[in-house]
């Protein structure tokens, strides 16, 4: 079967209860949790697409066809840089036991840990940028109106960090693809992301003992903000609101991992501002105060991980390129012009989605250690500024307390289909946290609303919340 730029290469049948191996090994799934072998939760086909847009482009895409289907079709984004097809076949899978056909793309390659696959190759970029969620969208739903005989009636998508990205991308340049998106703590804008983890690596270079204090920095935060939301529970509800400073840890006489000398005072107060300009203007929001507990890893993958990838082959092109080769205002410029126009989904300009019909949802864990969650909310509010007081008919984000990278205790997909087929916008989303021996539920509210204790009942239990402007 032909499909737009590329063809079908295969096809094959499971029946509900075996086993389904994934397509391809590696890709980002080695890091985000794929391509492992799920059991089939429905009779289904699996087809496979190749597309070559251009001479140096090869996209593979999965599409997954349940035997009984709703009409319905979802599309799935991966993490980090994607590639691979392995990472979306849990979701694809649970979807077709719902009956959902599903589809998702390794966005033009094949590798985990290295953009080198990018490198000398522009048309990739693009591929990878926008162009392959684009046009798994468009051929997926020629495989389905072919397998089907019948028209895809609603079309939705969801993804996490990189796969947040791909849908706030869609929302901007094709708001035609979906008519409802899930964006999880979406890394939209990923020069200036990269730039900032490049930023980060330098500053752990300047405080090189500040990582073994981040249980104690942690603690001090908590100690210092807990009770602000008037329930003392380990959990910021709002960051923002938060007033620490690291100076309160200032070491008195000998330098522990228990308070912070000079250097590591001005690293903290780097890190929560976030990397500026000489002309003062702010890149990226700082990480949240509550959020070093996940610190350390995001230290370890910033040094050795997307920054430094993304600048050595995305933008320029040099293996010997090292984060010590740094300047936040050159290189963010270069940047900016050779990358983030084809990378960057952070354009808040929604209305043609909008005016569609299209509904998104955005969520973003406050302690996310990787991605700055008040990126989040900025984006919101520019699209709030621009597109007026009615945004929130058409696209709404909550936040999440205490939560960390893509850590998600609920379902959105529910909400969405509601907004999108029933006109029911969702005005709270109950959050689960479990513990050992015990659970949590926290109502999450769309911002700027915030969770209030109502004064009686279990803290730990939602009903004993209200959303509530601040």
């Amino acid at each position: 079967m032909q499909v737009d730029t590329g063809v079908v290469t295969a096809s094959e049948r499971f029946a509900k209860g075996a086993s389904i191996a994934p397509s391809t090994s590696g890709g980002a799934g080695s890091l985000f949790g794929g391509d492992a072998t799920v059991t089939a939760t429905a009779n289904l086909c699996r087809v496979k697409l190749q597309l070559k847009p251009t001479a140096s482009s090869l996209i593979n895409v999965e599409v997954w066809l349940p035997e009984t289907w709703n009409g319905k079709m979802f599309g799935y984004g991966g993490g980090g840089l994607s590639g691979g097809l392995g990472q979306s076949a849990t979701l694809m899978n649970t979807s077709a036991g719902k009956g959902y056909a599903s589809a998702t793309s390794d966005l033009g390659h094949t590798a985990s840990t290295t953009a080198e696959w990018a490198g000398g190759q522009p048309e990739k970029i693009i591929d990878w940028g926008h162009r392959a969620g684009h046009l798994s969208a468009v051929t997926s739903k020629q495989v389905m109106n072919a397998y089907y005989q019948a028209p895809v009636q609603r079309a939705y998508f969801q993804g996490c960090s990189g796969g947040g990205r791909e849908a706030l991308m869609s929302v901007s340049r094709y708001p035609g693809d979906y008519d409802g998106v899930i964006a999880g703590a979406p890394a939209m804008d990923w020069g200036e992301l990269m730039s900032q983890h490049v930023w980060t690596a330098q500053i752990r270079e300047s405080a090189p003992n500040l990582a073994n204090k981040f249980s104690a920095i942690t603690a001090a935060v908590k100690k210092a903000c807990d009770k602000n939301d008037g329930v003392q529970d380990g959990i910021l509800e709002n960051p923002q609101k938060c007033t620490f400073d690291p100076v309160v840890m200032k070491c008195s006489l000998f330098d522990t991992n228990s308070c912070l000398n000079n250097a590591e005072i001005a690293a903290m107060r780097k890190l929560y501002e976030g990397p500026k300009l000489t002309n003062g203007e702010l890149l990226i929001p700082g990480l949240a105060k509550g959020s070093e507990g996940g610190w350390l890893m995001a230290y370890i993958l910033n040094y050795l991980g997307g920054g430094p990838e993304y600048y050595k082959w995305m933008v320029y092109n040099n293996s010997g390129w090292t984060p010590s080769n740094f300047y936040l205002d050159t290189d963010v410029a270069q940047s900016r012009a050779r990358v983030e126009p084809i990378s960057d989904s952070g354009d808040p300009n929604i209305s043609a989605f909008i005016q569609r019909g299209g509904k998104l949802i955005m969520w973003h864990g406050w302690a996310d250690q990787m991605i700055p969650s008040a990126n989040s909310v900025r984006y919101y509010e520019k699209a709030q500024a621009l597109l007026g007081s009615t945004l929130s008919n058409s696209a709404r984000l909550f936040m999440v307390p205490g939560a960390q990278h893509c850590q998600a205790g609920f379902d959105m997909v529910p909400h969405l289909e509601k907004w999108v087929e029933q006109g029911q916008a969702p005005t709270q989303v109950i959050n689960t946290t479990q513990a050992l021996f015990s659970t949590t539920t926290h109502p999450l509210c769309p911002w700027p609303q915030v969770a209030v204790y109502n004064g009686t009942g279990s803290t730990t239990t939602a009903a004993s919340y209200t959303c509530r402007n601040p």
